[in-house]
């Protein structure tokens, strides 16, 4: 499938004023006289502390593994609900790449990746969509749960992801339902769980997806950017003092259920377009069609700093590549990433 149309470009930066200062002041130490009297003899001792090596990165956020034994595991795929009665959810946090993508009514939904974390609890699980083929074919499958899916939905993904399928339907053993929340929205599940179930001979780590560098790029500090997916789901991303930016939603900072914001390294954002399914809900909304090959703009929102360039990706074999207007690639910082897949032609909003 190939891309069509070209996202807006973004306006002028507005500046994020992040400012440091620091210094020496203040009186000198006081320096004590010497003593006339003979000092008591001291003991010494030394101490010695191990330090863990960096190892190679985790292949999903850039940072060093040190050792970890999840480095050697293969990428773990959740589908999370994001309807209203969903949030807040769980587990959100723990994930080293969350993407969303736009489903049937305007809503998001999301795909949270894990590899170098584990999360107690996650969810709310709810089924798959198409567009989950290509995301986890690109993560060399791994594993992929969900929560059931109409037969064209989870066709792509049993066609071509690679992935080991866990369905909630098949492997109850691996879900749960919290009753306190209402149905549909109240399936949850763990790493250890799927790991457990879905974890096969021969499997291996993701390939590593972005280029990362801990050096900020260069560029105009913005503090946040607004995207819009439709009338019904408005997403914002604010710049936070420590580097990192949180998220909100229709204008409600997102909080997970454990009380702590969403927040990632890096938002990357990539103009989408959008085609037919011919499936339908309940209340004749179209699921629709995401597409993640072909090309189109991109944006890099890191370190306050919003990079803008293009992404590529032929086909569903290749790797997709995120390059600023002179081919080299847009960086990431090592960390967090959510992936937003914003449908053509909205572009981001600065502020």
């Amino acid at each position: 499938m190939s891309w069509r149309g070209a996202g807006a470009v973004v306006g002028t930066a507005s500046l994020l004023v992040l400012a440091a200062c620091g210094g020496r002041g203040g009186k000198q130490p006081i320096v004590a006289p010497k003593a006339t009297t003979t000092a008591a003899p001291t003991t010494t001792t030394t101490s010695t502390s191990t330090t863990v090596p960096a190892g190679p990165p985790f292949p999903l956020t850039g940072l060093p593994s040190r050792g970890s034994p999840n480095a050697g595991r293969p990428a773990l795929s959740v589908k999370i609900d994001n309807a209203p009665s969903a949030r807040p959810q769980i587990g959100l946090q723990q994930a080293d790449i969350v993407t969303e993508e736009l489903v049937e009514g305007g809503l998001t939904r999301f795909l949270a990746t894990y590899q170098s974390q584990d999360a107690a609890s996650i969810g709310p699980v709810r089924s798959a969509r198409p567009v989950d083929a290509d995301l986890l074919n690109e993560l060399g499958g791994g594993i992929f749960a969900y929560s059931g899916a109409a037969a064209g939905e989870i066709a792509p993904a049993r066609a071509r992801s690679g992935a080991v399928l866990i369905d909630a339907v098949a492997w109850p053993q691996a879900f749960q339902r919290n009753t306190s929340r209402p149905a549909p929205s109240n399936l949850f599940t763990s790493t250890a769980a799927l790991y457990q179930v879905g974890t096969k001979p021969g499997m291996g780590p993701p390939p590593q997806l972005f280029t990362y560098s801990a050096a900020a790029p260069a560029g105009a500090p913005v503090t946040g950017i607004t995207l819009r997916f439709s009338g019904a789901s408005v997403v914002a991303w604010h710049a936070l003092l420590s580097g990192a930016y949180q998220r909100a939603e229709n204008g409600v900072p997102d909080i997970g259920a454990d009380g702590a914001a969403i927040t990632a390294d890096n938002v990357v954002v990539l103009s989408v377009a959008i085609g037919h399914t011919g499936i339908f809900d309940t209340a004749g909304n179209e699921d629709p069609l995401v597409i993640v090959t072909g090309s189109g703009p991109a944006w890099v929102l890191r370190d306050g700093v919003l990079q803008m360039g293009q992404w590529s990706r032929p086909d569903y074999h290749a790797k997709m590549a995120l390059t600023a207007a002179d081919g080299a690639p847009l960086t990431l910082k090592p960390g967090r990433t959510w992936v937003e897949l914003l449908p053509m032609p909205a572009a981001p909003v600065l502020g």
